[in-house]
């Protein structure tokens, strides 16, 4: 009798452990691995993550790098509405407050990877879990191979597009520059043509964070000036919470 009722505990406590670890979520309408062979165009890689239980879940979105091409710069957002955030280059994590209905699918997970002109592979593992949950998890790779038949080492010079726009709080500009010149600025216009913000681009290669905190809301020309010379304008769009 004792033998028997070990037995039976036993198999309670495996039953206990399986539903610890039991799977909730699905994932759905994504691609692996995204080729390009433009090395100046963002990528965005979407995905649907599914909640198939019967109570609302609240999610968490892990990001750990598998292999990072020199010169990628990547990043991801997740969520809608207030609690909804686009999460900057090495956040390890979302902040695990968006939530998904029962029995429900959420669109809004998208992974960027901005190759900056730089060919190469990028490869990164997202683990979507419980917040309260950690244990009920799933996990997966996303690629992005940046490659091109003229040669990998070719290279593509210029400025970005801003990362953020509209931005509230601040935009980020990426650059890769064929010289460096210490008179290189990255100038900011306001529609009627006056210069409201300037600021230094140093060195050949890196990323400038625009505050646009500063700024009132409404629309910008950014432009990134050489000699005094216009190489490249965007537009840029504030626009405060």
């Amino acid at each position: 009798m004792k033998k028997f009722t070990l037995i039976v505990s036993m198999f309670i406590a495996v039953l206990g452990v399986k539903q610890v670890q039991a799977q909730t979520f699905n994932l759905g309408n994504y691609t692996p691995t995204i080729v390009l062979t433009d090395p100046w165009l963002d990528s965005e890689s979407h995905m649907e993550i599914s909640n198939t239980s019967n109570t609302l879940k609240q999610v968490k979105i892990e990001r750990m790098i598998n292999v990072q091409a020199s010169g990628h710069m990547e990043f991801f957002c997740f969520g809608s509405g207030v609690t909804g955030l686009c999460y900057p280059p090495g956040t390890p994590a979302s902040n695990g407050l968006d939530t998904i209905l029962a029995n429900s699918a959420d669109n809004s997970f998208k992974a960027t990877v901005r190759p900056l002109g730089s060919y190469g592979y990028t490869s990164i593992h997202y683990r979507i879990s419980d917040t309260n949950n950690p244990a009920d998890s799933i996990g997966v790779d996303l690629a992005w191979d940046v490659t091109t038949s003229i040669g990998e080492n070719a290279q593509v010079f210029g400025i970005s597009k801003p990362l953020q726009n509209p931005a509230d709080a601040f935009t980020v500009f990426s650059y890769n520059l064929q010289n460096a010149d210490q008179n290189d600025r990255l100038v900011v216009f306001n529609m009627l043509g006056s210069k409201v913000k300037s600021m230094d681009i140093p060195g050949k290669t890196g990323n400038l964070i625009l505050t646009t905190s500063d700024l009132k809301a409404g629309m910008y020309m950014v432009s990134y000036i050489s000699n005094g010379k216009a190489k490249d304008s965007c537009r840029l769009v504030v626009s405060h919470r």
